[in-house]
């Protein structure tokens, strides 16, 4: 499923916001001990496994070596292995051809019998890993050159009434099909039989989409239904159910799960949705997900939330704790389905820029006892991404990834620059303190840090080029070698001259006049709101029209400079800003780690950036 990404302003004003707050490193809390942490490792198209096709049974053991040794190295306990990615199978099976994505041709065998589910499941649990047989229930091809090309044995061959040639130029099976029911728990059954695996898992492939051409089933099948789309949502509920079933009535110590595509249904489609705007697995997919897992019918869930944290159209934080929801008050294990190809994006102006998305939604995740783990999609984005590796090695090991300072920069400048978010911490010194709902509110979601000893330390200031390194670091919009023209007391070499450059030419920081920039004095209060203001005015999140005499109200509104009257104005129109417990707008204030707290929750719930 394909959704449009983000705007480029968007992401980065929330990012922007994360970091914020975090001003100073804070301890590296340990991994849940019982966290499941979980990776793909698809085989269609030979996409990770084997490196290439071949019936060489060394060279079929030494992939499945590297990917397992690599697996355990860095931190996962369970290895999603794709074992029939088309009605194949990288396995014996009496139902099933061997895959051509195994051995090149369909129906060909490794040689001297190697069969790499058996050693797959073996050496898994040598290193301590479970191995999952992850398997597509629906596809007969994923290439449309293969329709005409299957082998005489093929269940495709034998049953022709049971498939549907789509207009994507692909065969599925027909869920509608009682055959096709049957034969998907026959095959499940099988490899439940004859192999140790931990877990049957089937990832988001039902229906292909609503034009699938399955007319005659419904009129031979649908009669005790009052639509098409309800009796479809059940013949995929079927298939659910009777996958549970063998699963459970087999005696042995297996679990059934499914990863569907993140979003179950759009508020607007029902009451009972997420706030979100993307395709839904209830509409497209005729997948009640929701259903499922209410009715008990999977052991775990584990949605495909591919999308960053603060997408508006699909945020990954909305849908997480919209999924937390839904497991609540069931046995069902809520596991994320993560987005690790995704990683390492080349465009300046993406959240995947980097690995420090992965590392917030890990952070989100962990914040929330009822997310039991992680999914992430897959092998292949570790092997080719060194810097991915290491921060999901560090964060599997120790739950937390450290921070760097960037070049030349101090301690400060370098946990405020790292833009992680850390686990919810308690804090000793807030328990009284004005602003406490608001940093909790925002600690339970993981974006805000504490200090080693346990403390927040709310009334701490922040200094201006700090806070513009931390904002134009977020926008990606600098390189640490870019020459600009700059202020005249920012000197070049320092961390945060590329920075403010940028942000001077992009107008979001003026100066103190004389072209002077005074980067080591403390920030204002309406300095702070004056540029994220302006952030938010470029990015099209916020108009210029508010009447100044909304300010009125205020004793000291005397005290704000011109270029700050446009900026409180709509803040204090918004609610963002409410003045002090003594009616003031202390705009000459330094800005506090409580105060930006309380800014970034207000500013997240009145410009809808639902960050959490």
């Amino acid at each position: 499923m394909r959704i449009k990404r983000l705007p480029a302003y968007a992401a980065a004003l929330l990012i922007m916001f994360i970091v914020l707050v975090c001003l100073q490193p804070a301890p590296i809390s340990a991994a849940p001990r019982d966290e499941f942490r979980g990776v793909w490792v698809p085989t269609v198209l030979s996409l990770n496994y084997p490196a290439g096709t071949t019936t060489d049974p060394e060279a079929l053991r030494r992939d499945a070596l590297r990917i397992l040794d690599d697996a355990k190295d860095m931190g996962f306990n369970a290895v999603f292995f794709q074992v029939r990615p088309a009605s194949d199978a990288l396995y014996r099976s009496a139902i099933f051809p061997w895959s051509k994505y195994l051995t090149g041709t369909q129906g060909i065998a490794p040689a001297d019998g190697f069969d790499p589910l058996a050693f797959m499941v073996q050496a898994a649990h040598e290193r301590g890993l479970e191995l999952h047989a992850w398997l597509n229930p629906y596809r007969i091809t994923a290439e449309t050159q293969d329709n005409s090309g299957l082998v005489a044995t093929h269940p495709a061959r034998l049953h022709p009434e049971w498939t549907v040639t789509h207009t994507d130029g692909r065969m599925y099976w027909n869920p509608g099909e009682p055959g096709v029911q049957q034969l998907i728990a026959d095959g499940v059954r099988e490899i439940i039989d004859n192999y140790a695996v931990d877990g049957i898992h089937i990832d988001d492939y039902f229906y292909p989409d609503a034009d699938f051409d399955d007319a005659a089933a419904f009129a031979a099948y649908g009669a005790a239904y009052p639509s098409k789309t309800e009796w479809r949502n059940a013949n995929t509920e079927t298939t659910v159910q009777n996958i549970y079933n063998v699963v459970h009535s087999s005696g042995k110590a297996i679990v059934f799960g499914v990863s569907p595509i993140g979003i179950w249904a759009n508020k607007s489609t029902t009451p009972l949705g997420s706030d979100t705007r993307g395709g839904e697995a209830l509409i497209q997919k005729f997948a009640d997900t929701r259903g499922w897992v209410k009715r008990g019918i999977v052991d775990y869930i584990a949605p495909q939330i591919y999308w960053n944290i603060g997408y508006d159209i699909a945020d990954y934080a909305t849908l997480v704790r919209w999924w937390v929801d839904v497991v609540a008050g069931t046995n069902v294990k809520l596991y994320i389905g993560q987005a690790a190809y995704r990683t390492g994006s080349t465009d300046a102006n993406s959240p995947w820029r980097g690995v420090d998305e992965i590392s917030r939604q890990l952070a989100f995740n962990r914040a929330d006892a009822n997310v039991s783990g992680y999914i992430m999609y897959a092998y292949k984005s570790f092997a080719d991404n060194p810097a991915l590796r290491t921060l999901i090695k560090e964060l599997n090991e120790t739950g937390a990834a450290s921070g760097t300072t960037g070049s030349g920069g101090t301690a400060d400048q370098g946990s405020a620059g790292q833009g992680t978010a850390g686990a919810a911490p308690v804090f000793s010194d807030t328990a009284d303190h004005w602003a406490k709902d608001y940093i909790a509110s925002i600690a339970a979601a993981g974006y805000i840090k504490g200090y080693p000893d346990g403390t927040f330390l709310p009334d701490n200031n922040i200094k201006r080029a700090d806070f513009v390194y931390m904002l134009m670091t977020s926008f990606a919009l600098f390189t640490e070698t870019e020459a600009a023209e700059n202020f005249s007391d920012v000197a070049p070499g320092i961390y945060y001259y590329g920075a403010v450059a940028s942000a001077k030419r992009a107008g979001i920081v003026t100066g103190i006049g004389d072209n002077m920039f005074d980067p080591d004095a403390t920030l204002m209060k309406q300095d702070m709101l004056a540029m994220t203001y302006r952030a938010l005015v470029i990015m099209g999140k916020a108009g210029t029209g508010v009447a100044p005499s909304v300010l009125d109200a205020f004793p000291d509104r005397a005290q704000v400079a011109v270029y700050a009257v446009a900026p409180l104005s709509a803040f204090v129109e918004k609610g963002v800003l409410t003045g002090s417990a003594e009616g003031l707008l202390e705009p000459m204030k330094p800005a506090t780690r409580a105060e930006t707290a309380t800014v970034l929750w207000r500013v997240n719930r009145d410009y809808q950036l639902n960050a959490f």
